[in-house]
């Protein structure tokens, strides 16, 4: 019997689900009526990021006797595979547990669906998985050609999605996720290591400030993975992101105009990658076409959002 039959309402597991786009999905999910399963092994998420009611399995994806009893015991709908090492420079110093999380765990978890109560699995890749384009990245078109080792990771794990769905049958989608922001970030990534910056002082150390990247806010990557998961069948490839690309410049120059504070930039070559993507931004008409969703959060009301949750202020700080 089904999670849906058990409890009138749609059971979802969620891989991953105490971290940054987790917990804002599992807000989503308990926010639509979803019977939600939380499974995380906590290396980078948090259990206060989960809504209060969404009961905390705390495991391994690459722990198979885990995931099985898990599934077995939550009979779940849906299958929602977040879980995975996702900031580059991690990626980049630890390659074999990079493959061994993003690619090997990916194969635990989908062999872990197989001849259960799951009918869906949603799987989060990654924009890296392009390779570098000035045009807005296409599903069916634009070249593959990751350029680091988590964008080949998640290549992997989308083939290994792929070929689940031909064992089995069972509806996947796989996300192409693009510059997700917002609330309860895990990883020391340029935003949240702006704000961090601004706590303190005006002046911030950052590496290259040109890139262009498609920054879309977590509550609508929750709203869109709800949005394709409700309609999925076969397998599908399929872009999440706001089709805008912004630099950190102009991050820089909406928050300068936001908090009413001068902000001064020091270039910092440790944090210049050795291989960088002047622009990546989403080509989003697949998934408007499909589902009817669109990107809804601005990104001035991220950053407001994000200056109310780090406590800023419109003063100035003296550099230290």
């Amino acid at each position: 019997m089904s999670g849906a039959d058990r409890r009138g309402t749609r059971t979802v597991l969620v891989t991953g689900a105490a971290g940054f786009i987790g917990s804002a999905l599992c807000r989503r999910l308990r926010a639509l009526d979803c019977h939600v399963i939380a499974y995380d092994d906590l290396s980078r998420g948090r259990r206060e990021f989960l809504p209060g009611d969404v009961p905390l399995v705390e495991g391994d994806i690459r722990d198979d006797a885990r995931l099985r009893a898990t599934i077995a015991e939550a009979k779940p709908d849906w299958l929602i595979h977040l879980a995975a090492m996702h900031f580059i420079p991690d990626c980049i110093a630890r390659p074999h547990d990079t493959i061994d999380v993003n690619v090997d765990g990916t194969r635990r978890v989908l062999e872990s669906c197989r001849g259960s109560s799951v009918g869906l699995v949603i799987f989060a890749s990654t924009a890296a998985v392009y390779a570098p384009a000035d045009d807005p990245c296409v599903e069916d078109v634009t070249p593959l050609g990751p350029v680091d080792i988590y964008g080949e990771s998640k290549l992997e794990g989308e083939r290994l999605v792929r070929e689940f769905h031909e064992e089995t049958g069972i509806p996947v989608s796989s996300l192409r996720l693009f510059n997700a922001i917002g609330r309860h970030e895990t990883n020391p990534h340029v935003v949240p290591a702006i704000f961090e910056a601004l706590q303190s002082s005006d002046t911030i150390e950052l590496g290259n400030t040109a890139p262009a990247r498609d920054y879309i806010d977590t509550r609508d990557v929750a709203e869109a993975i709800v949005s394709i998961a409700a309609g999925a069948q076969g397998a599908r490839v399929v872009n999440v992101g706001t089709g805008v690309a912004h630099t950190v410049n102009d991050i820089l120059d909406r928050l300068r105009r936001l908090l009413g504070r001068p902000i001064a930039v020091v270039p910092d070559p440790a944090r210049m990658r050795a291989v960088e993507r002047m622009r990546l931004v989403a080509d989003i008409t697949r998934v408007r076409g499909a589902t009817g969703w669109t990107p809804r959060i601005s990104l001035d009301d991220t950053l407001s959002d994000l200056i109310a949750a780090y406590g800023l202020r419109g003063q100035a700080h003296p550099a230290p």
